[in-house]
């Protein structure tokens, strides 16, 4: 099998007791991403758009998958396309809503499955069609298996548990020391005047590395799962942050959330999940060369508190409990809803924490360069590059609001991401729908 595909890694599962478990108290934990296969037959459940099937394998690209959603005892099963599995009628079909019918109770036998509908029938399979069917007893074609989904050495369904739960997770080596120098090349800028950051804005357009890191196969899984299968990307974006700038220049920390939140005007956005941010960090970000923080956005009755619509002493009510923001290079950082993120926490600390005793003989000129002559020196000191790391932030929201830019759709995104190794470039993918690369190129 080719590395890393979801095929080769389904059968690695099946090594590894990922897909389901017994809980603390006897519940059954099921894994958030599953393949339904059957115990006796060769095939998996395949839920699509035109309806349920069967195969012999499922896709490399994960897609097969199904995200699984518990209430209680019961189980829902979700395609990554938003369709469920229903037993509505009393016959397998799928819906794009989840009620009773879409429910099935889990019944264990001992590594196995057996899932019963709202009907009470049980779900089964078999080598005829139809190939998925209910069945009025539950039999050896009625038992399951369940195999979680791995891709880049991670459980994804663990991951989006954590994600749901906790609102962020961090995600090491998802690029290798390669990719990165590639993606620092594509998003170099000429010259530019010095200030405490430099931001390239609508970047899936600009190389096949780009577009494809905006379309990144854990990212989507885990965003059109989590969010919606009908997400959008809103904006892809650079920043490069000069440290020593914020510590000798600026005088105060700013806050800020990124779209939609940021362009909320009084009282703010109702919903708290209709954005998914991927923060990649090109360089690590340790405690000598990160003035970046974060905090997730805390509620204001039933709305997140947004920084642009807070009053001073809330704003630094909030940020006192701000977490700094450290990763090593390569890795992902993916948050859901809204996060007050700044890259000039510590702005004027250089001379915050300047020796008072030497500050003072330079001001009352006991020193033969004065205060001011330290300042300009300050000032005019050349850039120090470990000490400008670079991150790159893709925003995505849902299908019913509006986006940044106008970013092609991920089809197409990984299509010019494929083209990339081929002859051609990105002009490679631009056969099906590739106008959007063609116009911001």
């Amino acid at each position: 099998e080719r590395p890393g595909s979801a095929r080769a890694l389904s059968a690695l599962a099946a090594e590894v007791p990922f897909g389901a478990a017994m809980g603390r108290r006897g519940q059954i934990s099921i894994d958030r991403i599953v393949a339904l296969r059957s115990s006796v037959l060769p095939i998996y459940v395949i839920v699509r758009p035109e309806g349920v099937t069967t195969a012999d394998e499922v896709s490399e690209d994960g897609n097969d998958f199904l995200t699984t959603r518990m209430f209680g005892d019961q189980i829902a099963f979700q395609s990554i396309r938003g369709d469920y599995l229903s037993a509505e009628g009393g016959e397998i079909c799928t819906r794009r809503y989840c009620s009773n019918n879409e429910r099935f109770t889990v019944e264990k036998q001992d590594t196995q499955y057996a899932f019963r509908s709202h009907c009470g029938r049980y779900l089964g399979v078999s080598d005829r069609p139809p190939y998925v069917t209910l069945a009025p007893t539950l039999g050896e074609t009625e038992a399951f298996q369940l195999f979680s989904l791995m891709m880049c050495g991670v459980n994804v369904g663990q991951q989006l548990e954590m994600l749901d739960r906790q609102g962020c997770i961090m995600v090491d080596h998802l690029l290798d020391t390669e990719e990165l120098e590639a993606l620092r090349q594509h998003i170099q800028e000429g010259d530019h005047p010095r200030g405490h950051e430099l931001r390239v804005r609508d970047l899936a357009h600009r190389s096949p590395g780009l577009a494809s890191l905006a379309a990144h196969p854990l990212v989507m899984q885990l965003a059109r799962r989590l969010l919606s299968p009908s997400l959008q990307l809103s904006e892809m974006e650079s920043c490069r942050t000069d440290v020593d700038f914020v510590r000798k220049e600026l005088e105060e920390t700013t806050w800020h959330v990124v779209h939609p939140y940021s362009g909320a005007e009084f009282p703010g956005v109702v919903d708290p999940r209709i954005n998914i941010t991927v923060t990649w960090f090109l360089d690590k970000l340790d405690s000598d060369n990160s003035t970046w923080a974060f905090i997730k956005a805390p509620e204001a009755g039933k709305l997140p508190q947004l920084p642009q619509l807070s009053a001073p002493e809330e704003l630094q009510a909030v940020a006192q409990n701000a977490q700094p923001l450290l990763a090593k290079a390569g890795s992902a950082w993916i948050c859901i809803g809204p996060y007050w993120m700044s890259n000039n926490v510590g702005a004027a600390s250089f001379w915050k924490d300047y020796d008072a005793q030497t500050r003072y003989k330079h001001l009352s000129g006991q020193k033969e360069q004065t205060f001011r002559a330290l300042t300009d020196a300050q000032r005019g000191a050349p850039v120090r590059e470990e000490l400008c790391p670079t991150v790159l932030q893709a925003t995505y929201v849902r299908e019913h609001v509006a986006t940044l830019c106008r970013a092609p759709p991920f089809e197409v995104l990984e299509a010019a991401g494929g083209a990339g190794q081929a002859p051609g470039g990105t002009d490679a993918a631009m056969s099906a729908g590739g106008k959007y690369l063609t116009e911001r190129r």
